[in-house]
């Protein structure tokens, strides 16, 4: 059998990888792109922002979350992505999702979440703009207001480090625009019934959303990321209190808003938090 030698690309000669991920672009400005497309957009994009962001690198803690994102994708995906959670050493409130089933979630909002049903409705919330095909669209609108150049740098390594962290800071903000006030309902919607379907209280949801704007008004500075992407009124809280309202109360009893193993998961952070 004959064998071809791969010989490295010339200088300014583009890899086939590379051209790979400009098609991909290209066609994520231009059109709709297949879900296919999306994970493969995904996959180079989270690898890019992992690359710039400080990950939390502790097994047990990235087991935890994922149990806890799996938990919900179970009943959310029909497109059976290949999901992945990221534990972002950052004391700033945040959580933000990637195309293609990546979602990063830094330390600061799970030290001020207060329950295992608040963090679990932030990271629905963060599910939905995945499978709504949020977070895709949030890329293509990007792409035609010229983040597009910057990006394929991120993503590509082709050009200078510069352009790469124009492109990519540790809250997504450089990268995911502000969610519209649509997207935002539908997402709160659907992860409500994520929630439920995966037998978590909802009820965390709108909790989550007050102690947020509790904690918005003693540091402001804090949540200043999640802000940044994800408008926050009175409103969303009182729309996912009322459709909460719908579902049967005695259902609801039974659903917990605690478990004791976020108490162990949040002591775990804290401890490797204060060795460090």
């Amino acid at each position: 059998m004959m064998t071809s030698e791969k010989r490295p690309a010339k200088s300014g000669q583009a890899r086939p990888g590379i051209l790979r991920a400009l098609v991909i672009f290209a066609l994520v400005a231009a059109c709709d792109v297949s879900v296919s497309q999306e994970d493969e957009l995904g996959d180079q994009y989270a690898a890019a922002i992992a690359a710039q962001v400080p990950i939390i690198e502790d097994s047990a803690a990235t087991a935890w979350l994922s149990r806890l994102g799996l938990r919900l994708t179970s009943v959310a995906d029909r497109e059976n992505r290949d999901w992945h959670f990221y534990l972002v050493d950052d004391s700033t409130v945040n959580a933000f999702a990637v195309p293609g089933g990546h979602i990063f979630v830094h330390r600061g909002l799970i030290e001020n979440a207060e329950t295992y049903a608040q963090l679990a409705g932030v990271m629905g919330h963060e599910v939905a703009h995945v499978t709504l095909r949020h977070s895709v669209d949030q890329i293509r609108s990007r792409t035609k207001t010229g983040i597009f150049v910057a990006v394929v740098c991120a993503v590509v390594n082709i050009c200078s480090s510069t352009a790469a962290q124009v492109a990519i800071d540790v809250g997504g903000k450089a990268l995911l625009a502000k969610y519209s006030r649509d997207d935002e309902a539908q997402s709160d919607s659907a992860a409500v019934g994520y929630l439920l379907q995966a037998g978590i209280n909802p009820r965390g949801i709108p909790q989550m959303f007050e102690r947020m704007a509790a904690v918005r008004q003693v540091n402001p500075s804090a949540l200043e990321a999640w802000f940044g992407s994800h408008p926050l009124e009175d409103a969303r809280i009182a729309r996912t209190s009322a459709l909460i309202s719908t579902i049967d109360r005695s259902r609801l009893e039974l659903l917990p808003l605690d478990d004791p193993s976020f108490t162990s998961f949040k002591a775990h952070l804290s401890d490797r938090s204060r060795r460090r």
